[in-house]
């Protein structure tokens, strides 16, 4: 190898280890979860994102690794999770009763703590106000606190917050419902999810099929 080879060599960075989703249409569009990074996961309303967090939880419990859910409204559902395949003895969860103050000092604590494969830290039900006076030192001090662990922190937000410190932005939208049964007595089948990454750029835009759970 001649010096300049070598020296290159040196300085080159290896890919980051993912996180499959299991959802091949998704891991097509972005190779996966980055770990050790954070990871921002945007929609309003119904758009799909809870769901995607239960599957980022479900696939992560399932290969045997210690998750936490900080819930900052207590609007988690531990049965829902566990019917998308959540294992809820390997999850860690954390209620903060709305007050988003708590969610970040209980983010810090638990990021600091290590030993977590996804840390999510729902944040889509606070309001506005609450959200404009989360200081921006928080995320630099989240995004040191697992740039060289296994751990993801994923966002569920209305509006992205952690932006240049997030190597990852999902936009979802809902793109369709799909229905079963005889008119007037239909039942709500699935729906289909937009999927655009904002960041990284480029990525074009992909579709995600959800089915409802019935019992």
């Amino acid at each position: 190898m001649n010096p300049l080879a070598a020296i290159a060599a040196t300085f080159e960075v290896s890919p980051r280890e993912v996180l499959a989703s299991g959802i091949p249409n998704l891991d097509a569009l972005i190779g996966g979860f980055p770990r050790g990074c954070i990871t921002e996961i945007v929609g309003p309303e119904s758009s799909g994102r809870t769901t995607l967090a239960n599957t980022l939880l479900a696939t992560a419990t399932a290969r045997g690794e210690i998750c936490c859910h900080i819930d900052t409204s207590d609007a988690f559902d531990p049965v829902s999770a566990a019917q998308a395949g959540t294992v809820l003895s390997q999850l860690i969860w954390v209620r903060c009763g709305g007050n988003a103050e708590h969610a970040f000092k209980a983010a810090d604590a638990i990021l600091h703590a290590g030993g977590f494969g996804v840390v999510l830290l729902d944040l889509a039900r606070i309001s506005e106000r609450a959200a404009n006076r989360i200081p921006i030192s928080y995320w630099y001090r989240f995004r040191r606190a697992i740039e060289n662990t296994p751990t993801i922190l994923a966002l569920v937000e209305k509006n992205a917050m952690a932006r240049s410190c997030a190597a990852l932005m999902l936009d979802l939208q809902r793109d369709a419902e799909h229905w079963r049964g005889a008119p007037g007595f239909e039942l709500l089948h699935g729906m289909g999810i937009g999927v655009s990454p904002r960041k990284p750029a480029g990525r074009g835009r992909g579709n995600i099929d959800v089915l409802v759970r019935t019992s």
